[in-house]
């Protein structure tokens, strides 16, 4: 069947929910984006035409009157959840719900299908107009259930950008502002949500009841976050708190019982009458813990049952005797977690029976890695288990607040995770400030919405995301254009996720060794570039849909961290005395200024649609909030008086300059490791005035197996730095070892480069195909660098796409195998050479997750040419989350555990294999080298080459 889009009308009945005839409109507004004239909403069928009709299985009489006739199957449908259908029935297209949400879900289905995104409002992404859109059979299906129950999000840490937004344009945090928010979440066929909360009260703001009147409308399931419980906001405490009042002046129950039972009873009959997931239990003021660090666990845990069994009591007065009716929840939120598992002295609330028809929500640590998960015997409590996780954090070692810093394929590992152990009852994300995060967004309603689909059986879920992210917003593009955003919105995350933007400064990234800084900047102009040519093509409406979700966090993720490599070289130039470190102490003010640029352009943006989410705080954070964070600081070299020379190489700090006891030599050894083919010098003019220099070989006869990209020439004192190349063809060896000493000079100062090189490929010639050589004296595998893999019961090692700040990760699937000590594990098996036998480091460089059993370990077994040992990953003692934890905060700040142990190797060929205890393990990187060899830098070497 096909049908006109333009000729339709959407009939609603008189029977249908307030949300559905709300929402039917919104989808008239939609179809009026498409095809230029708004659809009339009517009550009932027109005698003649097309007519879109929508309704609710139980409450449509047209519904079931096309049933009865046999014209509508409903089978699929009825006492479904969030399920609906759409058909042709004769000259008109059904829209059949489940229930409310479901319906809702089905109008906004067919919104998509005629090309509105759900980032039509907060993406700015405008549909194609195309008046003759036609409605075709493959518009017809039957939904799945959602895989989660409640999905939803938290809006959090809003001030200052989005409290400036909702204040600026709608006045508060009212009903108005939280219409556009509730119908992106139906978009994306979520149901559940937290409201802002620092400094607003979703009940009162409304203004009034009318938030929570219309969420209920809506279908929107309410929440209050882990520190807010029985419906009443945080901020609502210190606006009815006092001495004299019926609600006392401690948030204390031990000293304020009555009080806080009068406060959450009226909180409780003025909103349990709307749809909400109650919070219970308790924490202490303002996000901290209840009776202080210092408290035991079972003080704590006695305090904590006392209230939740007189919370519930009231929930049973005051919203439904049968709690089982009730959604509620317990949020085991940092210090919270311990309670619920107690310790050696006390039994904790984990298998406690008050609790068994709760919600436990289960926390990562705030940076997106699980902690605890549940156990199966844990599974059998019928209240479930939920997850909240984090696209922002407000907290210890560093707050990220800003743009997305989380990658697709990390939040796809970690949710996979989190459902596989089952926790499928809540999922729930902070999004901050929701702009900025709200592509990623879409991905993690999608996954909690369809798992069978982009879950664990789809290891290419981001990457199929992203396309059908450009597919939807930007159609009519062409598919090299498309691929080409996809890839853009992928890598710029990627990329800021190396270090989170605000926790970048001057010393993180290496200036030199291993051409860190360089290669990073490498990136980021590839980046910048495809990001440019891309928005040059686009069409004027889908620039501003890239320019809202894209192409500003490009373009101010890059600036920032050019900001801080160009702050590092600008240190080390100086170090050196070379005045190449003005021009870098320049580019750093040109990035500041381009910083302040870039906000003033967004707030600018769209007539100021946006503007106040420019406002967060995101350059050189020192501690968690950004009190005393500072800009770079930029040091500035005076030239000496006349040109003078100096040499180094270009991923070294040593620096050669004129010396009387002979011209001192840097070291160029490189050509002696397997796949070398260059090497750069630098050469730098460190006075005034133009420099000449030379490139000779002592003894005047260049060798074959050498050349350079230069000989001669002039460093201008405008650019005092001049890059040599040196290049190396081992083919023209006339030995297996061969070197040469070239002299650079300017007429004045001598200096020299000891160049070596060896014939190691013809050396190495019957190594295995994919053995890993060394450079420098190190050996860097990448996890998914492996020659073989072994499977055991079903359970092996698979490959993450482009996962961590190595694009390498290797896990076992399925997420929840487990392997005793002396059994038989899967393994990952690599090759790799070493010229001379004895002791060396071996560093494994896993992701940095957290032990899933409470007071576990997490291990590895290492076999290193047949003899194995066990490497603990994670100690027992270790503790996810918890800021006094050391580790645990480098761990998320380097996004990278490293743990090292001493190995003992023989000359030549050696194979290394790892074998998995607790799946949960994220393999990324392996490195192997003797003491003293490892220079210091974040990333470390590039990953090593292989033979062929």
């Amino acid at each position: 069947m096909e049908k006109l889009l333009l000729e339709g009308t959407i009939v609603v009945e008189d029977e249908v929910f307030d949300g559905v005839k709300a929402i039917a409109d919104t989808l008239a507004e939609d179809i009026s984006l498409v095809v230029g004239v708004k659809p009339n909403v009517i009550n009932k069928m027109p005698s003649t035409g097309f007519g879109i009709v929508v309704g609710t299985v139980d409450r449509s009489p047209l519904l079931a009157k096309y049933e009865k006739a046999g014209k509508l199957d409903l089978s699929g449908v009825r006492g479904k959840r969030e399920v609906y259908s759409i058909s042709f029935v004769k000259d008109s297209l059904v829209i059949a719900g489940s229930d409310k949400r479901g319906t809702i879900y089905g109008m906004f289905a067919l919104s998509e299908y005629i090309g509105v995104s759900p980032l039509v409002f907060f993406g700015d992404a405008k549909p194609v107009k195309k008046v003759d859109f036609y409605l075709r059979d493959d518009i017809c299906r039957v939904s799945k259930e959602p895989s989660v129950e409640y999905r939803g999000f938290f809006i959090n840490d809003e001030w200052p950008a989005f409290g400036t937004w909702v204040t600026t344009h709608y006045g508060d945090f009212n009903a108005k502002a939280y219409k556009n928010i509730f119908e992106f979440l139906l978009r994306m066929k979520g149901n559940y949500m937290w409201p802002a909360m620092w400094s607003a009260s979703f009940p009162l703001d409304g203004p009034g009841s009318a938030n929570e009147e219309l969420a209920d409308m809506y279908g929107v399931v309410m929440g209050y976050s882990h520190h807010e419980p029985c419906l009443r906001a945080s901020e609502e405490w210190d606006k009815v708190r006092g001495e004299g009042t019926r609600y006392g002046n401690a948030w204390n129950f031990y000293t304020n019982e009555e009080g806080l039972i009068n406060y959450w009873t009226d909180s409780l009959k003025r909103s349990g009458k709307f749809e909400n997931i109650i919070t219970i239990g308790m924490r202490g003021e303002r996000d901290s813990s209840m009776l202080g660090d210092n408290s035991t666990v079972q003080e704590n845990v006695e305090l904590l049952k006392d209230i939740i069994r007189k919370q519930r009591r009231l929930i049973a007065e005051n919203v439904n005797p049968d709690l089982t009716k009730v959604p509620q929840m317990l949020a085991l939120y940092k210090e919270v977690e311990p309670y619920f598992y107690g310790d050696d002295t006390i039994e904790g609330l984990k298998d406690w029976d008050e609790l068994k028809d709760v919600i436990c929500m289960l926390c990562e640590d705030n940076f997106g890695n699980m902690r605890t998960l549940p156990t199966a015997e844990m599974l059998k409590r019928p209240g479930g288990f939920g997850m909240y996780y984090h696209f922002d954090y407000h907290g210890d070692p560093i707050s990220y607040e800003w743009i997305d810093s989380t990658p697709l394929s990390k939040t796809w590992e970690q949710m996979c995770e989190a459902y596989e152990y089952g926790i499928k009852k809540l999922w729930i994300v902070n999004v901050g400030d929701l702009k900025f995060h709200e592509v990623p967004l879409v991905y993690f309603m999608d996954l909690a919405y369809d798992f069978d689909k982009w879950g664990s059986s789809n290891p290419n879920s981001a990457k199929e995301f992203a396309a059908k992210w450009a597919e939807s917003v930007f159609s009519r593009e062409d598919e090299e254009t498309k691929a080409g955003l996809a890839s853009i919105f992928l890598d710029y995350i990627d990329l800021l996720h190396i270090r989170r933007p605000e926790s970048l400064n001057e010393e993180i990234f290496n200036p030199c060794n291993y051409n860190e800084a360089l290669s990073i900047l490498k990136r980021i102009k590839k980046l910048e570039k495809s990001a440019k040519e891309v928005n040059e093509k686009l069409r004027p409406s889908e620039k501003k849909a890239f320019y809202s979700q894209v192409y500003f966090s490009v373009k101010a993720g890059c600036n920032l961290m050019k900001m801080h490599l160009y702050s590092g070289l600008n240190m080390h130039y100086a170090k050196q005395g070379r005045p190449i470190a003005n021009k870098y102490a320049g580019m750093v003010q040109d990035c500041i200024a381009k910083d302040k640029k870039l906000i003033a352009e967004w707030a600018a943006f769209e007539n100021g649609k946006w503007n106040g989410m420019q406002l967060a705080p995101h350059i050189g954070f020192r501690k968690w909030n950004e009190d005393g964070c500072k800009y770079p600081i930029r040091t500035y070299v005076e030239p000496v008086s006349k040109p003078r020379l100096s040499l180094s190489r270009r991923d070294s700090e040593q620096i050669c300059s004129k010396s009387y006891d002979g011209p001192e030599t840097v070291i160029v050894s490189d050509f002696c490791d397997y796949g070398v083919k260059k090497v750069k010098l630098e050469l730098s003019n460190d006075g005034i005035g133009n420099l000449k220099f030379e490139i000779k070989p002592e003894g005047g006869v260049m060798p074959k197996w050498l050349s350079l990209s230069e000989t001669e020439g002039t460093i201008h004192e405008s650019e005092p730095l001049k890059t040599i190349t040196l290049f190396c063809d081992r083919s023209l060896l006339s030995k297996d070892i061969e070197s040469v000493k070239l002299i650079i000079t300017d007429g004045d100062t001598r200096v020299a480069a000891l160049v070596s090189a060896r014939g190691i490929e013809r050396e190495v010639k019957n190594l295995p195909e994919g053995t890993y050589m060394p450079q420098g004296g190190i050996i860097t595998m990448n996890s998914d660098g492996f020659i073989k893999k072994t499977k055991v019961k079903g359970a092996e090692f698979v490959s993450i796409p482009d996962f961590g700040i190595f694009k390498s990760g290797m896990k076992v699937s399925p997420v929840t195998a487990y392997f005793k000590e002396k059994a038989k594990k899967p393994t990952l098996q690599y090759n790799f050479y070493v010229e001379k036998a004895g002791k060396y480091t071996l560093e494994l460089l896993t992701a940095p997750s957290n032990p899933h059993v409470s007071g576990e370990a997490v291990r590895v077994e290492l076999g290193v040419n047949g003899a194995n040992e066990l490497l603990t990953i994670l100690p027992k003692d270790f503790r996810g989350g918890d800021r006094r934890d050391e580790r645990w905060r480098k761990g998320v700040l380097d996004n990278i555990h490293t743990n090292t142990c001493s190995v003992k190797l023989k000359a030549g060929l050696n194979e290394l294999t790892i074998g998995a205890l607790e799946a949960g393990v994220v393999l990324e990187r392996i490195r192997i080298y003797k003491d003293g060899t490892l220079k210091k830098s974040y990333l470390g070497p590039k990953e090593s080459p292989r033979t062929k």
